[in-house]
């Protein structure tokens, strides 16, 4: 494995004097965003290969959603203009001549996404425009006559020169950031499900450690519709608080501190739909979460995007997901603190990448890595594992 350098200089944030870790929930527009872009992905991906064997060119990872207007008070809710999500992209729509139906693969995979995640939404808020084309400079990539114009479902070579990063095990500071807001879902055949009728889904948490002392504030919206006075938006609220303060106290160590802020400043929080998306706020793919489900400040970050690629060899989604996987297998079952980064070239090998670095925090076996990146890299079923995977059933 001459592309595989191996080192111990892992790097924990959780050394420094400060960390500051975000996270961007599930409802939040730019979470909609890269969610709705894999959504329409993995149905393109499966209703192909269920049809054909196989996985045509196709990327919308350039989704929006946003736009809406909707006003809102006390025990009511009121839609001056729709919700917009258009799906831009590239994304085949023919195989062989047969029309494959894209745009109802699209407006399918919206709609069961955003009808869970965001229960008060109905038909009548959401305008779903399928605007992904077939626009390319290479005959028949998004057209296909045959297998021969795939050439990647058979020989998969990296898209793009891409670098990609996966850490694990997370500090507790992103552990923190991801838990608290998880606390407001149920996970129930693969989606997130709101927990709470009388919560909004746009909640946002900021975790800030200075030495062992951990402050997260969250920003939790109330349901207008179940806000029937400012007395209750403030039972609400105060209510969760002490839910989530009881919850991380089983994390604190014993020289740790962590104080949980729920809505602190003046401004009242009260949604109508349960997102900003109803109040002209929009969102865009690659501005959200990593694949991990936080962003990390002091980490080192992968320079793609992983929502709505092909994931058969854009390697923003392919390569993401795979060191994220690396990482993890390396730190639980070598018993160390990992980073793993990969860089690949556009039209070079995509397994193995370019260049392949696992950073450790004590020393490892080599011939173990090199085990570990077989059969969890090179060996993987990849795209199956892909299409399986949604990042809110993360375990951090």
């Amino acid at each position: 494995m001459n592309y595989l350098n191996i080192t111990k200089d892992y790097f924990d944030p959780a050394v420094l004097p400060v960390e500051v870790v975000e996270r961007k929930g599930v409802g939040h527009p730019d979470s909609l965003a890269d969610a709705l872009a894999n959504e329409v992905s993995i149905a393109f991906s499966r209703e192909c290969l269920q049809r054909y064997g196989l996985i045509p060119h196709h990327n919308v990872d350039k989704l929006y959603i946003g736009a809406g207007y909707y006003k809102n008070d006390y025990s009511q809710c009121n839609r001056l203009a729709p919700v917009v999500v258009r799906v831009n992209g590239r994304m085949t729509n023919t195989f062989g001549g047969e029309a494959i139906g894209i745009e109802e693969i699209q407006h399918n995979a919206v709609w069961n996404y955003l009808s869970k995640v965001l229960p008060r939404i109905t038909p009548e808020d959401l305008i779903i425009d399928p605007n992904a084309t077939q626009h390319t400079k290479v005959a028949h990539w998004f057209t296909p006559r045959d297998r021969a114009d795939i050439p990647d479902a058979d020989h998969a070579r990296a898209n793009d020169t891409s670098f990609c990063v996966g850490h694990w095990p997370p500090t507790l500071a992103e552990m923190l950031a991801y838990r608290l807001e998880r606390y407001f879902w149920e996970p129930v055949g693969g989606f997130a499900i709101p927990r709470f009728p009388e919560i909004g889904q746009d909640i946002k948490v900021m975790v800030l450690r200075r030495g062992n002392e951990l402050e997260a504030v969250l920003c939790v919206p109330t349901i207008s519709i179940h806000t029937p006075s400012r007395e209750r938006y403030l039972e609400l609220i105060k209510y969760h608080e002490e839910q989530l303060t009881a919850l991380v106290g089983r994390f604190a160590g014993n020289n740790q501190k962590i104080v949980v802020r729920v809505n602190p400043y003046q401004h009242q929080y009260m949604l109508g739909l349960g997102s900003c998306i109803e109040c002209g706020e929009e969102g865009i793919v690659g501005r959200g979460n990593s694949l991990n489900g936080v962003i990390s400040s002091h980490r080192v970050h992968t320079l793609e995007s992983w929502a709505g690629k092909n994931p058969v060899y854009h390697t923003g989604r392919v390569m993401g997901y795979l060191v994220s996987k690396l990482s993890k297998s390396i730190a639980i079952e070598l018993n160390v603190r990992c980073t793993v980064s990969a860089l690949t070239r556009c039209g070079d090998t995509l397994l193995p990448p370019a260049m392949l670095h696992v950073a450790t925090s004590n020393d490892v076996d080599p011939v173990e890595v090199e085990r570990l990146v077989e059969k969890d890299m090179l060996s993987a079923d990849y795209v199956q594992e892909i299409l399986n995977f949604r990042p809110w059933m993360l375990e951090l």
